[in-house]
């Protein structure tokens, strides 16, 4: 047999997939990637920006409004953003336009503009917008009908802007002449990992100009969509005392004030946000406090440096998945590698196992199965009892298993089609479980699938065929609960076993425009892979998109003939699906690779439910 290809370490992990981010996306509503792709094309000289055209009518003035305000740098010697854009408008709405402070509309490049046979001076934009930027410059999917008026006035016989919109217009083709997207980094609730958090942002023109703008930006926190999620080194006391610089070594020169330093702990999980937020734009960066440097013994910083925050490593191994397994048409766990069943009762097909997790960090196992008092179970293997295979949850339907990065928990979805509720379920000594309130799924039709992120804040959906994101934040206790239904006559205890009462908000909607999700899985902490159709009836094809959404890339569908029903996927390994009964590995490049059987001079391989070790 042959099997994917053995992972690279970590940092190359990091580095394949911001490049592979790079290649081949097509994104709402450009292409672009989270890394700083502009280091040679920001340090440009301003250019003087053109005047509006003389004589021009009332709609031409704001079409040419809308195209000059991707050229927010375009300051010709002024010292002016978004000069260009600023000839449009009247004098008086020069002093007051503060186009860095408005949250950003993407047009489609066929928008309208549409004169006021009415009111004279009255323009109004018409269309559709795939998406914006709020005020955080996190980007929105939206697919929504937008329209507003914009009044004009005659100035020296010249129709000029006097009132503005309240949002900075863009076209889809311009926005990413505008914008770049990037990575700011926070902590999680441990402040021992680093948790993404994508932004779009006017890239400046030097180095330590970038730094400044992202640091600034690291400074004012989270999103909001992650603000009850994730934690900060930096406070409302926080502040850089000095514009950063780049001395003659090349190394970016950093000093704050107002963070606390008091430990080891603060003074390393400081230097991971910085580091990691800045890594793309300078390698080598040298951190103070208060004229002091954070570090003595660290006098310059680089993505090494803080390796072990990362969102992607399994703890206290610098791994990542090992060898892929799927689920045989006996209803056995079996090695994709070698073609073994695994030892233990999973491995048997007694129980029939339908899907299945494990942990390359703990080696558990936690598998759905049928149970053969009708409905399914949750079953949980410990590589120190592999004989066992004990219950901790039954139910109607159960979706597949996630597990938690660290591997004590697997998260389930229970009865998904008639009252959906989310249960953590530890996987090490007796099992317990512990309800999570979703009170945001109700109403949002069957839940089919829930993927945990590897850095435990975000989580995927899928509930009436499409695909939503949202984050795992604190939620007060509500003591034991027990499993409704079928669930609460199962074996396992209700209880929170000592852990941090969780709740998942914020379930938003990441690509409108799928239809029938099926499986989905995280990559890694800034991609997700799904399975899903663009048109009603359609086969599935899988989509690479950016955890907010900005990005979606279509994976070569080359050999997909059916729909596809099961999915594995890892950073630097071979994308595995399941459809029509059987086992596929995509072998070349994803944008043109072809799905082929796993298994050398094999045609095909029966079989369902392929997973990585995570």
């Amino acid at each position: 047999m042959t099997g994917p290809r053995r992972r690279t370490g970590p940092l190359a992990v990091l580095l394949l997939l911001l490049a592979g981010l790079v290649a081949g996306c097509t994104a709402i509503p450009g292409s672009s990637a989270a890394v700083d792709v502009t280091r040679i094309a920001d340090q440009v000289e301003p250019v003087a920006p053109d005047a509006p055209t003389p004589g021009a009518g009332p709609d031409q003035i704001v079409r040419g409004f809308i195209a000059a305000s991707a050229r927010p740098e375009s300051d010709g010697g002024t010292g002016s953003s978004f000069a260009a854009a600023r000839q449009y408008l009247t004098q008086e709405a020069q002093a007051t336009w503060q186009p860095g402070q408005l949250p950003v509309v993407i047009l489609d490049d066929n928008y309208r503009t549409e004169i006021d046979p009415a009111t004279q001076g009255v323009v109004t934009v018409a269309g559709n917008s795939p998406g914006g930027l709020d005020n955080s410059r996190a980007f929105h999917s939206s697919g929504v009908a937008y329209a507003r008026p914009i009044r004009l006035v005659q100035v020296e016989g010249e129709w000029r802007i006097s009132e503005p919109p309240p949002d900075l217009l863009l076209t889809a083709s311009d926005f990413p002449t505008a914008y770049r997207q990037r990575v700011l980094y926070f902590l999680d609730r441990s402040g021992t990992l680093v948790v993404p958090d994508v932004r779009h942002i006017v890239i400046g023109q030097t180095t330590a100009n970038r730094a400044n703008r992202l640091l600034a930006m690291l400074l004012d926190g989270p999103a909001p969509s992650l603000e009850g999620a994730v934690t900060s080194s930096f406070t409302g006391k926080s502040a850089l005392r000095s514009n950063p610089s780049v001395d003659p070594d090349g190394v970016l020169q950093i000093d704050f004030t107002g963070v606390d330093v008091s430990t080891i702990e603060a003074r390393r999980a400081l230097a991971a946000q910085v580091v990691w937020t800045l890594s793309p734009t300078t390698p080598r960066i040298a951190i103070s406090v208060d004229g002091v440097p954070l570090d003595p013994t660290q006098p310059v910083y680089t993505i090494n440096s803080v390796s072990s925050f990362d969102p992607d490593r399994l703890p206290g191994t610098g791994q990542v998945a090992s060898d892929p397994f799927y689920v045989s048409p006996g209803g056995a766990i079996t090695g994709l590698l070698d073609g073994k069943p695994v030892a233990g009762p999973l491995g048997t097909g007694s129980p029939t196992v339908l899907s299945a997790a494990s942990s390359a960090t703990t080696r558990a196992t936690a598998a759905v199965a049928a149970d053969p008092g009708g409905g399914e179970q949750l079953l949980l293997s410990s590589p120190d009892q592999v004989d066992r295979a004990d219950p901790a949850l039954k139910a109607q339907t159960l979706t597949p298993p996630s597990l938690t990065r660290s591997g004590d928990e697997a998260w389930v979805v229970q009865n998904g089609a008639t009252k959906p509720e989310v249960y953590r379920v530890s996987t090490s000594g007796p099992p317990s479980r512990e309800r999570v309130p979703a009170d945001e799924l109700t109403g949002k039709g069957e839940v089919t699938a829930l993927a945990l992120s590897p850095d435990g804040v975000r989580v995927a959906v899928v509930a009436g065929g499409q695909l939503y994101l949202g984050v795992l934040e604190p939620s007060a206790a509500e003591g034991a609960t027990a499993p409704t239904g079928t669930a609460a006559d199962g074996p396992g205890r209700d209880e929170s076993a000592g852990q941090t009462p969780l709740q998942i908000t914020g379930l938003t909607v990441l690509r409108s425009g799928l239809q029938d999700v099926g499986p989905v899985t995280f990559v890694s902490s800034l991609e997700v892979v799904v399975a899903a159709a663009t048109a009603p009836g359609g086969f599935r094809s899988l989509w690479s998109i950016s955890i907010d959404g900005y990005e979606a890339r279509k994976i070569s569908d080359n050999g997909i003939f059916g729909t596809i029903d099961g999915l594995a996927a890892a950073v630097n390994e071979p994308l595995l699906i399941t459809f029509s009964g059987r086992v596929w590995q995509l072998v070349g490049g994803q944008a043109d690779g072809t799905w082929q059987s796993p298994v050398e001079g094999q045609p095909f391989l029966n079989g369902s439910a392929p997973f990585y070790p995570n």
